[in-house]
């Protein structure tokens, strides 16, 4: 009888699952349209700070 409540899956998971899953689609295509439109590129602090230091002695 035991094994039977272990293949028993209970409405409140599986809803769960389901609308867990369908947020993860949504949040994946979401970053995907920010990343075409902003590009991420890794700007080291220095790089900026050193273009920064060039452009005020202008």
């Amino acid at each position: 009888m035991s094994k039977a409540k272990d293949n028993v899956v209970s409405l409140d998971k599986a809803r769960w699952s389901k609308e867990h899953s369908r947020k993860d689609d949504i949040i994946d295509a979401m970053a995907q349209r920010f990343e075409a439109a902003l590009p991420s590129k890794a700007t080291p602090v220095k790089d900026y700070l050193k273009k920064k230091r060039a452009k005020k002695k202008r």
